[in-house]
């Protein structure tokens, strides 16, 4: 399958002051199209600041980084936002649910941010997403009403809401139980069965194994690359 994301000597710098903090080491990777990674390294190694450039949510001090066959460290602001709300979704740690709203307001936010005028056609295909994963009995409730693996649900249905290119996850297990972890994890590799791209940090080698790939930093530098054997992976997802 062909790479929906490359990077290419990227080299990220943080300036404090008149120290320099060299972040990322000039990294080139490139994930294909339908693929599952996990990111993982010690505090430090890049792997957040790694998933926040792939987000567009950060820029790379040089090199370039290619979401399909365009060039996104190039892009303006404006053009990186359009990006982030029509190409990629995310699934964050701590869930980042507004408590004011309802399981199917929440979902429908990244529409809101795009522009796209709500009506009867976005509510149903909210509800389709909430029933997908499992909330179907919760469609009024608000975020304090739900446990974090609902919470969490909500996360992953409100990132598939624009039928994103590529699903981003910072930490999705990190607040959560082990059978709660495992429910979401078989929920992610359920998506990505169906063909859905997903690139996760974690810093758990269980939650690690249920990915195709794991990409290890340590320092900046990738320092391992390698594929989960794929007799693993089915017997977790049984």
């Amino acid at each position: 399958m062909p790479a929906i994301v490359r990077i290419v000597d990227l080299v990220k710098n943080y300036y404090l002051g008149a120290q320099t903090v060299h972040v990322l080491k000039g990294l080139n990777l490139a994930f294909d199209e339908g693929d599952f990674v996990a990111l993982m390294g010690p505090s430090g190694s890049g792997k957040s600041t790694l998933l926040n450039i792939l987000g567009c949510l950060d820029r790379p001090t040089s090199g370039q980084y290619y979401l399909g066959e365009v060039d996104v460290s190039e892009m303006s602001d404006d053009q990186l936002s359009e990006v982030r709300s029509t190409y990629l979704g995310f699934i964050f740690q701590s869930y980042n649910l507004l408590p004011q709203y309802t399981v199917v307001e929440n979902i429908e936010l990244p529409l809101l941010y795009q522009g796209v005028k709500l009506n009867e056609a976005t509510k149903a295909r909210c509800i389709a997403l909430a029933e997908l994963v499992g909330l179907g009995e919760r469609l009024d409730h608000r975020p304090l009403q739900l446990s974090g693996g609902q919470q969490q649900r909500v996360a992953i249905a409100r990132s598939l809401v624009n039928d994103p290119h590529l699903i981003l996850g910072d930490e999705p297990t990190g607040n959560l139980d082990t059978k709660t972890s495992i429910e979401i994890m078989q929920m992610l590799r359920q998506l990505n069965q169906s063909g859905k791209t997903i690139i996760m940090v974690t810093h758990e080698n269980d939650i690690a194994a249920w990915a195709r790939r794991v990409v290890r930093l340590r320092d900046g530098r990738v320092e391992s690359d390698v594929r989960n054997d794929t007799r693993t992976i089915v017997e977790l997802g049984r």
